[in-house]
């Protein structure tokens, strides 16, 4: 039978040749190389499926790829991966049409003309690695390897490790991350005493109060959580969702409560006033396991108040009520169900840590859960174990990379704020602009765009502009490598190695395998084994610090350790958690290989390794903070802002303490700063609306616009395709004469904006809502030129502690255009 090129994209996904996207016709859609077209022509018609991780996106999916003649046609999710047991978005489903986009970079190219001027040369692979290696070693040679800069995104585990390691023995201190969920775990570091995000038991708790985490449709992986929540019915479990949009979750639990934006820390605290004065906590656990609950008198007899006195002093309901907008009876409703029902969690999301009182926010939504004492229990909050990787090779350092190491990190804040954050965008282009403490020479970005992502847009703009050598990895141009002077093309994730281990509050220790189902399309080359190559060209202990050749040996190297442990299983049917738990209690593994080959082999075979058997922990291991117990009165935080007032030069003590609240918009004094409290939120009064944004699951954060399919599915709940919205409430918008589906002018104290409204009864009457994810400049035919960003028209506002940017710190007007 003859195969044209049309019935071979018909292959793709049984996408039918009729439909037509913003009149882009299935050629348009996909690039086919001619030498598949071929094959399918003359070959048998061999089917094979392999198991990979999908990385669009970082929930960690374990997906299946139908191959024909070794020519991936198909994409499903893994039904034996258990952090998504089979199920799939509608973004990891289009996984090909990235694969065979027809903007991806084909080989390495050269900026020859103005940003965005759209003049490339290419460049050999060869001529490409000597040069970036050639500027490395001069910079090395002058003193200056910590000029070097690693800008990522939400790269973990080992290609996390690959990098730091890279930039260490070089030596640089300056490898950071910028992405949505960066800064994520100071609130619990200041409770908890530890970085990670913890587990939630859904399965086992009577009841979910979310504080603004749309778990079903963002987060850190909502397939996993949308599993979770199918059984809720079986369970009986109850979903209490507070924000002031209704969201995907929102629209599917038992209730949805709207809350003023910025007001979640004083709707915990309200919540807390009742399950204390109602007697609804446990004694026990805050007696035995929390520090500062009641007022103390430290070691010089000085008494501080305690998070008791504090909540019952300033958080009644009635006060609440005027804070948030949510009822008194409706404040006492929902903390009389928190407390009675048990086992219940509370968490908090983007919603709650997206303002410039977030660090706040999170500390006292957090601390419901202390005040039940739900830690380390069924139904309640957990950590996960780590992977039992081998130990990396050692990493050299030779005079040079010892003494560019102790460099200051140049993303460092020049005044006091920020001094928890893990990365500042704002003190990171802050620094580059004003060459403090020293000038950026070059810079390595890899899979991020934080032009598109950041509120400080033009001080980024200005930053890239300056810095003298920009290198970027990416398979498609972006707003921010457009600014590249060289873009390195990465492999797509079906064409490399990698693993995706303990995607953050996935409920179990696993590791998922990313191996090529296909060999690269184009001249491409993964980032990991960009960086070996480098470091060969460098030569001496930063050579040594590489003794592999390929990062695909990395990878497997590590992976020996899980082997040798004789912990957890691979991935496969019938291996489920209660069978694994039942073995273990009898000293039994259902791992049995005869070489760590055959391990291996079946790792690949089945897609990745998990184990639901978590390491037994008392509850004084699980914080780690200088008590040893959970803290209501954050030590640590105020051992940090009493150093930052010792080093800042004035002439008493208690004037440099002002002088520091008042850079970190700290309001609160006394000890009520190191307590979980409201930080009210700097807005422009004048301004009537508050804006809000939000991510849909086909574009998370901008990152899915240049596929088709996914700007025609982007408004497909209020039938806006490939194009922008305001949600306005459906009152608000009768005061204001605007219709539904008209044009309006959104307005805030920076810019303006005109989009189209959409009418709901599903968002609070002073919030409006704008979805991000389009406004593209660049990113490919698909993205460029639809929609708009919301971050243009926002404050450049930040969490002064943590350096996240306030999403819902900006207020607006809204008027007909005319």
């Amino acid at each position: 039978m003859e195969i044209t090129r049309r019935d071979f994209i018909k292959l793709l996904g049984g996408i039918s040749s009729t439909i037509a996207l913003n009149g882009c016709t299935l050629d348009d859609v996909f690039e086919i190389p001619e030498k598949f077209i071929n094959r399918i022509k003359s070959g048998p018609g061999i089917e094979k499926w392999k198991n990979t991780i999908c990385g669009l996106c970082p929930g960690g999916c374990g997906i299946r790829v139908r191959l024909i003649d070794d020519i991936p046609v198909y994409v499903k999710g893994n039904p034996t991966y258990p952090v998504n047991q089979g199920g799939m978005c509608p973004l990891g489903l289009n996984a090909l049409h990235h694969l065979y986009h027809p903007d991806r970079i084909k080989g390495p190219i050269k900026r020859i003309g103005n940003p965005g001027s759209n003049k490339w040369e290419a460049i050999s692979w060869d001529e490409t690695l000597k040069f970036i290696a050639d500027n490395l070693v001069k910079l090395r040679n002058e003193g200056k390897s910590h000029q070097v800069a690693f800008l990522g995104y939400e790269e973990r585990g080992l290609m996390h490790q690959h990098i730091k390691r890279f930039l260490r023995s070089y030596g640089s201190p300056n490898y950071f991350q910028f992405s949505p969920n960066q800064n994520d775990t100071i609130p619990y570091l200041l409770v908890q005493g530890n970085s990670k995000v913890p587990s939630y038991d859904f399965l086992n708790a009577k009841l979910i109060l979310s504080f603004g985490y749309n778990f079903l449709e963002g987060g850190y992986s909502p397939i996993y959580y949308t599993k979770l929540y199918s059984h809720h019915r079986e369970t009986q479990t109850i979903y209490i969702q507070i924000e002031p949009r209704m969201s995907l979750t929102g629209s599917n639990a038992n209730k949805w409560i709207p809350i003023r934006p910025g007001t979640y820390g004083a709707l915990a605290l309200g919540i807390a006033y009742v399950l204390i004065r109602e007697e609804l906590y446990n004694k026990e656990f805050v007696k035995k396991y929390t520090f500062g609950f009641d007022d103390w008198t430290d070691f010089n007899g000085i008494k501080h108040l305690g998070f008791k006195n504090l909540v019952l002093g300033n958080y009644y309901p009635e006060r609440v009520t005027e804070i948030t907008g949510i009822p008194s009876s409706t404040i006492l409703e929902i903390a009389r169900d928190f407390g009675n029902t048990q086992p219940s969690i509370a968490i908090g999301g983007n919603g709650a840590i997206d303002n410039t009182n977030g660090t706040f926010s999170m500390m006292a939504i957090h601390s419901l859960n202390a005040l039940i004492g739900n830690f380390e229990k069924n139904g309640g909050i957990f950590s996960i174990d780590d992977p039992s990787f081998s130990k990396l090779p050692e990493i050299y350092e030779d005079l040079i990379a010892k003494n560019g190491n102790k460099q200051e990190r140049i993303d460092k804040s020049q005044d006091e704020k920020f001094f928890l954050s893990t990365f500042s965008i704002e003190s990171f282009t802050n620094n580059i602009l004003s060459d403090k403490p020293y000038p950026l020479s070059m810079l390595f970005i890899y899979n991020g765009n934080p032009l598109f992502e950041s509120l400080n847009h033009s001080e980024v703009t200005k930053a890239l502009q300056k810095i003298p050598l920009i290198i970027s990895f990416d398979s498609i141009r972006n707003e921010t490598s457009e600014y590249a002077h060289l873009i390195l093309p990465d492999h797509t994730f079906l064409e490399t190695w990698d693993e995706v281990s303990n995607v953050p509050s996935v409920g179990f220790t696993h590791v998922g395998i990313q191996q090529p189902v296909i060999d690269p399309l184009y001249d491409t080359k993964q980032v990991g084994d960009v960086l070996i190559n480098l470091a060969k060209r460098i030569g001496g202990m930063v050579a040594e610090s590489f003794p592999f050749e390929k990062y695909e040996d990395f990878l497997k190297n590590s992976l020996k350790g899980i082997y040798e442990s004789g912990k957890g299983a691979i991935t496969s049917e019938g291996v489920k958690g209660l069978w694994l738990e039942y073995l273990h209690q009898r000293g039994w593994h259902i791992g049995r290989y005869n070489s760590f080959e055959e391990f291996w082999d079946q790792l690949l075979e089945n897609g990745g390794w998990w184990n639901p058997i978590k390491k037994e922990k008392t509850l004084d291991k699980f914080f780690s903070t200088t008590s040893g117990k959970f803290e209501f009165y954050s030590t640590r935080l105020k051992n940090q802002i009493e150093n930052l007032v010792e080093k800042s030069r004035g002439p008493k003590f208690s004037q440099n303490m002002e002088l520091i609240l008042n850079k970190l918009n700290i309001t609160a004094r006394g000890d009520s700063i190191f307590l979980p409290h409201h930080e009210p939120v700097p807005y422009n009064q004048d301004l009537p609306l508050h804006l809000v944004t939000f991510n849909v699951l086909t574009n998370p954060s901008g990152r899915a616009a240049h596929l088709p399919l996914m700007q025609e599915m982007f408004g497909y709940m209020v039938r806006q395709y490939w194009d922008s919205w305001i949600e306005i409430n459906t009152k608000t918008a009768s005061e204001l004469g605007i219709s539904d589906n008209s044009w309006v002018w959104v307005e805030s104290s920076t810019s303006s904006i005109k989009v189209r409204a959409k009418l709901s009864p599903a968002i609070s009457p002073n919030v409006v809502a704008i979805p991000f994810g389009l406004g593209h400049t660049s990113y490919g035919r698909y993205a460029r030129n639809h929609g708009i960003n919301p971050y243009s028209i926002m404050r450049n506002t930040y969490d002064c502690i943590n350096g996240r940017s306030a999403l819902e710190g900006t207020k607006v007007k809204i008027s007909k255009a005319v």
